[in-house]
């Protein structure tokens, strides 16, 4: 890929609505002096992490980031279609937009784990239906988002929505920022096709050479498809959360290293975790010494 003009590189945090709920304000405030670019929550019925821990609803915390914040993006990494009808979502997400005066990243995956469809009562969705309803869901989301007072109707194979209202429109335009989470062939199409963000942690594998081939590959595979869409390759953003042996805090990657690899493949957008609370010194040496320096290094690229 030849070399273009430098491309800023944008810094997120993944901010967890554990036990430490009314503590969470302050956290927004905190890495928005801090300088980062976005913060983002998950979305699911329990902690991830591990299930028995306290957990709050995300949806529900970023009403309180967008008050206790002025500049920083917020937003999900990413939603979750078994806990929210796309309408439901797409009310949720408008409302966030005005109330942080239209600083929302909306981001949507496609539903993967068990355990969150049987808090809803479902059996877990096969593969096929899974891909099926995370195409029909983003253009709900995408139709409404868009809608700016015109009613809105989609009639899907797998989900359907009748004469949704669509005001009051958004604060951004033409619709808050839409970043997909995954990388099955339906999700890297239907990001081509819809997103603004492509979001990707890359297979979960031991061997780093591998995520990286495939996230590179993968990249390869989005501007071809955002050809085929009539779009321009480098208008669909590439975002990467550092996963297993590049998690920066447990698998001995540094953010120098995951910054020169992936960004040499196009990725110019990284959101990490916090670290446990007796790291906090680093991480906030990462964020007012490391990134810094990071940001602007590495030079954009045009698309394969």
């Amino acid at each position: 890929m030849p070399i273009q003009d430098r491309t800023p590189l944008k810094f997120g945090v993944l901010l967890y609505p554990d036990d430490g709920l009314l503590d969470l304000p302050r956290q927004f405030r905190w890495l928005e002096d801090l300088g980062f670019d976005q913060v983002l929550v998950p979305d699911h019925s329990s902690d991830l992490r591990d299930r028995s821990r306290p957990w709050f609803d995300g949806w529900s915390v970023l009403p309180l980031g967008a008050a206790a914040t002025e500049r920083i993006r917020i937003g999900t990494l990413v939603s979750n279609p078994i806990l929210r009808p796309a309408a439901t979502l797409a009310r949720q997400a408008l409302t966030v937009d005005h109330l942080s005066g239209g600083r929302l990243d909306l981001g949507i995956g496609a539903g993967l784990f068990d355990w969150d469809h049987h808090a809803v009562g479902e059996q877990p969705w096969s593969p096929k239906e899974r891909a099926g309803r995370f195409a029909d869901y983003v253009a709900i989301l995408d139709g409404i988002l868009r809608g700016d007072g015109e009613p809105f109707t989609h009639d899907g194979d797998w989900l359907q929505a009748r004469d949704v209202a669509t005001v009051p429109g958004s604060v951004q335009r033409p619709r808050p920022t839409l970043m997909t989470g995954g990388q099955s062939p339906t999700v890297l199409r239907v990001s081509a096709e819809r997103a603004d963000v492509w979001n990707t942690i890359g297979p979960i594998v031991d061997d780093p050479v591998e995520i990286l081939e495939v996230t590179a590959r993968q990249n390869a595979k989005l501007d071809e498809l955002c050809r085929a869409a009539g779009r321009d390759p480098l208008s669909l953003r590439r975002s990467f959360t550092p996963f297993g042996p590049y998690d920066i805090w447990t698998g001995g990657a540094t953010l120098e290293q995951v910054v020169e690899q992936f960004g040499a493949i196009g990725m110019t957008e990284f959101v990490f975790d916090l670290p446990p609370k007796e790291r906090r010194s680093e991480f906030e040496h990462l964020a007012t010494e490391v990134i810094p320096a990071l940001r602007g290094s590495v030079p954009a690229k045009t698309a394969s």
